[in-house]
Formats: structure tokens, sequence, C-alpha cells
């Protein structure tokens, strides 16, 4: 990965650890990656870190499965709902990126090992989710308590990164996880803004919906969805 400075740069060993706790083969990874990253960067730098994730990773895809790494969806917006455990709507072998910016609002955020749950139970992923490709989330929370992490610690005012393994397929092995954030006390007028990127798996060539333009917006933008 070329002109990215010391700030935003991901080491080599701490890219490879990130890919094997991600993009796992089993249940013995976690199937997410959580960094508190502090306050000593702006917004802009967080960002350009993120980019600097996706990048980095795709190196690693390229080489050790001969795939890469490309743009499903990026954006910002600002979100003070509590959720349930859900996976993303995207493609079979899917990445999320979550980039959490300080805030004044309370927040938590939890990950569902929901693949390691089923293998214990000997279940399939289809039986799990119903044989519905459109089902994306828990269809019941407290089977997964054991399966759950709460990511910590989750200081508010600090920026937040979180890669989570979002893929599902019923007809490859897939080894994804749920999220859920939770806002005990939503404050009018404030922001709590993720900057997302979904990502997938994708064959070696296959260009990528988002040009260095479009990169280069989602970088600079002020502008966030509400």
């Amino acid at each position: 990965m070329n002109n990215v400075s010391p700030e935003v740069a991901f080491a080599p060993e701490q890219l490879q650890a990130i890919y094997e706790a991600v993009f796992r083969s089993a249940t013995t990874q976690p199937g997410f990656y959580y960094q508190d990253l502090g306050t000593q960067m702006d917004s802009k730098t967080f960002r350009q870190k993120m980019i600097a994730l996706k990048e980095g990773l795709s190196e690693i895809c390229t080489l050790r499965a001969n795939k890469q790494l490309n743009f499903q969806g990026i954006g910002r917006f600002s979100h003070q709902q509590t959720s349930r455990f859900h996976r993303d709507s995207a493609e079979a072998h899917s990445f999320l990126m979550l980039g959490y910016e300080p805030t004044k609002v309370d927040s938590k955020v939890y990950v569902a090992d929901y693949t390691k749950y089923i293998e214990d139970q000997n279940m399939s992923l289809a039986d799990y989710f119903g044989g519905d490709q459109d089902v994306n989330i828990a269809n019941n929370e407290q089977l997964l308590v054991p399966y759950i992490t709460k990511l910590a610690p989750f200081p508010k005012d600090h920026y937040r990164l979180l890669l989570a393994n979002n893929s599902k397929s019923f007809e490859e092995k897939t080894f994804g996880v749920f999220h859920r954030g939770e806002v005990p006390q939503a404050i009018e007028g404030a922001d709590r803004v993720l900057n997302y990127m979904t990502l997938h798996l994708c064959d070696q060539g296959v260009e990528d919906q988002y040009d260095a333009q479009t990169i280069a917006d989602f970088i600079h933008t002020e502008q966030v969805n509400r």
C-alpha cells in the first residue's frame, strides 16, 4: 500500500492479525475486530484510516485467497436508535466496517457469534434463518447470550473502529456475526456519527463501483445523513 502516512497506516503484522480475526475460516477466531483509537485525530484522518484498512486487507485477500475486497456501500449517518442483533443486507461474503466518531451520546455496541451458536447446536445456517435468504436478524436473542461480546472500552468521546464479518450464504460455508447498537438515552439536537463501509470479496479484476473521487468525497465531506 503506497503513500499512506504513518498516522493512518496499519502495521503489516496488525493487518495480518485483523485478517485472521475477521476473515476467519473457523469459529476459534472472533469474527470481528475492535479498536479504541482515542482522541488524537480528526474526522478526516479517521476516515483515511478506515480506507487504509480496507486497502491493506484487500492486498492480503489477494495474497492469501486470490480475491480482492471491493466496496458495496460507503457513507456517513447519525444514528441514535437501539437496534436488534442483525447483519446488514449485503453480498454473501461481506464485511462491515463502522467508524464511530466522538459524541455526547452514550451508547453500547455488542457482537454476537451466531455462527458459533449454530455450530454448537449442529444446526445449518439455512435452518437458523428459517430458509429465508432475506432474514438478517436474530430469531431468538436469548439463545445467543453466551456468544455475545460487549465492545469495551467504548468511550463516547473517542474515535472507535469495528470491523465485523457480515457474511451469510446457504450454499457456501460462511462465518458471519451479528452486531447491535444500544442507545440508552437519545439527545435531541446531538449527532452520533457513524462512518460505514460495506465490503465484499470478489474475483481479481472486478472493477470497484466507487472511483477515487468518490473515496475522496467520503474522506473530505462534512455531510452527515440524518
